[in-house]
């Protein structure tokens, strides 16, 4: 066929696709499944009346590689992209739990059944098992999101597609080699684990190491041109797969994954919103094209003739196959979410009906080698039940949904109905009063079309509880809270650490009630893992000489974020109290909203305290970092303005070019942030420590040549009860807080040691200390390592004798 018809029958199909999904606007059918039903028309029509403008479309049908090679790295990269990766992690146990452990059961339960059912060789049902139980619900999700039903839904169902369809393609592999052996030992089990894990793990490295070195490379090479983040980001999608699945052969599909995630983590996070709105909009273009030609082709694919000769089989696959879902999703995702995450028996039911199959089930079962006799018994059970998957499930999700009342509005929902139409009102009355003032509208007909808005608009009957408006202030509060993070993300005032770290204690509030962040408190935060593990690798470090410098670095990184996360606060809860205020002045009681106002006003009190205290304690570093921030600020924020006046055809390319130079040089050229957090020479603050203070000065000269200076944060930990150590403290900065149990077992505070004061004790090697150490308030302290003092000790009599003394 020649290229040139094979572009025309493409592009009459990308025609076809786009009047389908107009179609799709006035019937209840999902988009892709209108397509699979459009190429099952043209296949028979093709086939039984020998329609001549249809015979392009015998030669037009899915292929193993155009599915794995082509449509499979796209869709794959964009679900992962616009994928909320905090959503994700905050699900990953269901989530995999769903895509490893349901789908080992789902393979195990559909081999039993076709085993039984057609008495297949039960490793040959296992091959079948394999290719069908993973799920495609590229139709299911569009229709989540349209209907509204829960991200947490949402995200299950996508997070498991995506993942489980890295584990069907490697158990298909290793049971497809398994059929070769006539002898399956317990060596042969094992070797099958090892090369699972070995193809799963594989493929996470490789994506890995493709997105984030794709990533660094889109920061560098990026200067303003909205044309390479697309093409670096295809460019990947397609070189990961292949590197992964065709080179090393390793699993394409979690390369893909891996790289989409750490793309965005490595690199569009570091662009301005703009750059990544237009390449979530080139992939939401890319994606419609290859949905639409991939469901074209497995509907054009089918053969219904020979389907229907087949219907008992497909019929006891098909029930195979639902059975397992339902014990996947009914009995297994109870058991891995627990009580906290539990979902309800509305969500399992759209779980279950939603595990639709997809394309990819056609194009594995192709791969079978046409040495197994079985092979196209396969192909038809495999055909029949996608088929029966798209065009049931799929097409009927929407009345499930309806009849279980998901997409009914809540009590939050109808508040927000109530409250934004009143808003609408108020502003098309604004707009049209306008006109009629400038005489542009006369005003009979502008009461005329008031009128009619109002009728149309009408929820005068919905009546709002205290804590429903009490809970729209909240969420507006929050959404200005989130606009002017965006703003300062935008501008450059804080980087993306802080933009995640804001955008989930914001995702928190959102999920709790005003009493219960009144019971927690006003700075409460969720546990984290993540801060925790970086907690435990400083502390782990902490005492480590090698590592000081590295650690210094670190900590006067971590001080400088602490002090924009203060920064961005105080601007946030600004503007949530400014909110606060508009929803007073416009009707909203003001001793209703008395408790959140508190919550914000406490808020910015207390990140105000914070900074004050930091420019207090910290004056040369405070004022050094404010001038390197708003420096980088101001130079970002005018390169925008400039690139904007350029784009609106305000400023020409010449001015623009001299403006982009002299921006982007001056930007280049300002200083990093190198900053020391010493307050006094050291030698000072060791002679008044009573252990150190008889001590001649050369002695005391070559302690400090073994000290160091460390940095805290509040909450960090010096030093942990039970830990073997023997470095001192000498706290020069702030406060730390001695813990210890009591008498009951309750770990509390014993002691406090301020400025000048000692933490920590001189011991052997082996020997584990009593107490804990924890910074209450940022603190800077001075380390000295016992090993190294009792060295000096061995060649000074007068400090041998004084540890000798400390330790009686």
């Amino acid at each position: 066929m020649l290229i040139a018809d094979i572009l025309l029958v493409i592009a009459s199909l990308l025609v076809l696709s786009m009047v389908a999904a107009s179609l799709c606007r006035l019937i209840a059918i999902p988009y892709t499944v209108l397509l699979v039903i459009l190429g099952l028309l043209a296949t028979l029509m093709a086939n039984t009346f020998s329609v001549a403008a249809l015979s392009y479309l015998d030669q037009f049908h899915l292929t193993p590689d155009l599915v794995l090679f082509v449509f499979l790295p796209a869709l794959i990269f964009e679900s992962v992209l616009l994928l909320d990766a905090r959503a994700l992690l905050k699900n990953i146990v269901p989530i995999l739990g769903m895509a490893i452990l349901g789908m080992l059961i789902s393979v195990a339960l559909v081999a039993i059944g076709v085993w039984w059912s057609l008495g297949l060789n039960i490793t040959v049902a296992l091959l079948f098992a394999s290719l069908i139980s993973a799920t495609d619900p590229v139709a299911v999700i569009a229709l989540f999101k349209k209907l509204g039903v829960s991200s947490r839904l949402t995200i299950l169902i996508e997070g498991e597609s995506l993942m489980n369809d890295a584990v069907a393609i490697v158990l298909f592999s290793i049971v497809l080699l398994t059929l070769s052996e006539q002898n399956i030992e317990f060596s042969s089990v094992l070797q099958a684990f090892k090369h699972f894990c070995y193809v799963f793990f594989g493929g996470v490295f490789v994506g890995v190491l493709t997105g984030s070195l794709f990533g660094e490379l889109l920061v560098r090479l990026f200067h303003g041109n909205q044309s390479i983040p697309v093409v670096l980001s295809l460019a990947l999608a397609y070189m990961s797969f292949i590197i992964a699945e065709h080179l090393l052969h390793v699993s394409g599909v979690m390369a893909v994954l891996s790289a989409a995630i750490f793309f965005n983590l490595a690199g569009l996070s570091r662009l301005a919103n703009d750059t990544t709105e237009i390449i979530h909009i080139a992939w939401a273009v890319l994606e419609l094209v290859f949905n639409s030609l991939l469901f074209f082709l497995v509907g054009l694919s089918v053969d219904l003739i020979t389907l229907t000769h087949y219907w008992q089989p497909i019929a006891w696959a098909v029930l195979a196959v639902y059975s397992a879902r339902a014990v996947s999703v009914y009995l297994l995702l109870p058991l891995i979410t627990g009580r906290l995450t539990s979902f309800s028996w509305a969500e399992k039911h759209v779980a279950w009906w939603g595990g639709v199959k997809g394309g990819l089930a056609i194009a594995i079962v192709m791969t079978i080698p046409d040495s197994l006799p079985e092979k196209e018994l396969l192909q038809v059970l495999t055909t029949g039940v996608v088929l029966t998957s798209l065009l049931f499930n799929a097409s009927t999700l929407r009345w499930l949904i309806s009849a279980l009342k998901m997409d009914a509005l809540s009590a939050n929902e109808q508040a927000e109905l109530k409250l934004i139409t009143q808003r609408v009102n108020e502003s098309a009355n604004h707009v049209l009063s306008h006109f009629s003032n400038l005489q542009l509208l006369d005003g009979t007909i502008a009461v005329y079309v008031e009128s009619k808005l109002k009728d149309t608009l009408d929820f005068s009957g919905m009546k709002l509880s205290d804590e429903q408006q009490l809970r729209q202030v909240h969420l507006n509060a929050l959404r200005a809270e989130k606009n002017e993070m965006e703003d300062l993300y935008e501008m450059g005032a804080v980087n993306y650490t802080t933009l995640v770290s804001f955008r989930s204690l914001l995702r928190v509030d959102q999920q709790h009630s005003i009493d219960y962040l009144k019971s927690m408190g006003v700075g409460w935060l969720q546990p984290s893992f993540l801060l925790d593990f970086e907690k435990l690798i400083i502390h782990s470090l902490s005492e480590k000489d090698w590592a000081h410098r590295v650690l210094s670095k670190y900590q006067t990184h971590r001080f400088a974020n602490k002090i924009q996360h203060d920064i961005a606060g105080v601007l946030m809860a600004n503007r949530a109290l400014k909110s606060i205020e508009k929803q007073v002045s416009s009707g909203v009681d003001e001793s209703l909203i008395a408790p959140i106002r508190k919550i914000y006003q406490t808020r910015l009190i207390r990140r105000q305290n914070r900074l004050q205290y930091f420019s207090r304690h910290y004056p040369e570093f405070y004022k050094q970092y404010e001038a390197y921030l708003f420096q980088k600020v101001s130079l970002r924020y005018s390169l925008k303005i400039a690139r904007e006046s350029h784009e609106h055809g305000i400023v020409s390319t010449k001015v623009w070019q001299i403006l982009y130079k002299k921006l982007s040089h001056s930007f280049g050229q300002a200083p990093s942030l190198k900053m020391s957090l010493r307050i006094v020479e050291a030698e000072g603050w060791i002679k008044r420590i009573p252990l150190f203070s008889d001590l001649p000065s050369n002695v005391v000269q070559e302690i400090v040549k073994i000290t160091q200076y460390v940095n805290f944060l509040p909450k960090d930990t010096l030093f942990y009860q039970g830990e073997v150590g023997d470095s001192l403290y000498i706290v020069l900065s702030g406060e730390v807080n001695i813990l210890a149990p009591n008498e009951k077992g309750v770990i509390t505070v014993v002691e406090k040691k301020g400025e000048g004061e000692v933490a920590g004790e001189l011991k052997s090697m082996d020997e584990k200390r009593v107490t804990s150490a924890v910074a209450e308030t940022y603190v800077t302290c001075l380390r000295v390592h016992g090993g190294n003092l009792k060295q000096l000790a061995a060649n000074s009599l007068e400090l041998k004798k004084c540890l000798n003394n400390d330790r009686e």
